[in-house]
């Protein structure tokens, strides 16, 4: 049996420590309180790489103040990421390292008398198994649900595609941007999203599967030239608390 030493305490003590110092990334002197994304890692086989943004104008208070492309955040099988932003952080986090749903925080909310953390998910660029929210299970300011994002695109997708006559499915599947079958019992069988794609795929995954995130540029243009501008425009999410939560599935 081996005996319990004073060097097997400390070492077990640096494990700890060093296991503490690895979930934690972002800026070195957070204070208490301070703007905090957990980036949570619900899979237990895939490692799950967020490509990080920062606004140009971001303050020294923020991470990677001055710079725009950041180094990439990275959570391991099972994982919870605490990563502190930084007062006055406006940015963005995209799963897939890039290539996913990309959320866009802004913690510069001060307000006579009120607080406010935006946020919103965008898919115009890709979609991923991944949702935003804040940590405390509150609502937007506005009362309504605050989870930006899909847990399950497929499955999203899927309840509204049966909705669809068949003529209008096959169109679909000729874009490349959906995949399954067609018809009464029809299946999708993958969907995917990028810059490239048109209006029926856009108008599907905003309008007829109501996909809780935005999937059109034109919103990030300003531009309120079609109902699925304006539908995305309404993704622009607020709530209280200073703390996130960004979940991959």
């Amino acid at each position: 049996m081996h005996s319990f030493t004073f060097f097997t305490a400390v070492a077990i003590l640096f494990s700890f420590c060093s296991a503490e110092v690895a979930n934690t990334q972002g800026v070195a002197n957070h204070s208490p309180g301070g703007p905090l994304i957990n980036l949570i890692n619900t899979s237990p086989t895939e490692t799950h790489v967020y490509k990080v943004e920062g606004n140009a104008d971001n303050p020294p208070t923020a991470y990677g103040a001055g710079q725009g492309s950041l180094p990439a955040a990275t959570v391991l099988p099972g994982q919870t990421v605490k990563f502190h932003v930084g007062q006055g952080f406006i940015g963005a986090f995209t799963a897939k390292n890039g290539e996913g749903s990309r959320f866009e925080v802004n913690f510069r909310g001060d307000s006579p008398g009120e607080y406010k953390t935006w946020y919103n998910s965008d898919m115009q660029f890709g979609m991923s198994d991944t949702t935003l929210g804040p940590a405390n299970g509150d609502k937007q300011i506005n009362g309504n649900d605050a989870v930006a994002g899909e847990q399950d695109c497929l499955a999203k997708a899927n309840s509204a595609w049966t909705s669809l006559d068949v003529g209008t499915q096959q169109e679909l599947l000729d874009t490349g941007y959906l995949e399954g079958t067609t018809g009464e019992n029809g299946v999708l069988t993958g969907v995917h999203m990028d810059k490239q794609a048109g209006d029926k795929v856009v108008d599907f995954f905003q309008n007829i599967a109501e996909f809780n995130s935005y999937v059109h540029s034109g919103s990030v243009a300003g531009k309120q030239t079609s109902d699925t501008a304006a539908a995305a425009d309404a993704f622009s999410w607020s709530v209280k608390t200073k703390e996130l939560d960004i979940t991959g599935y």
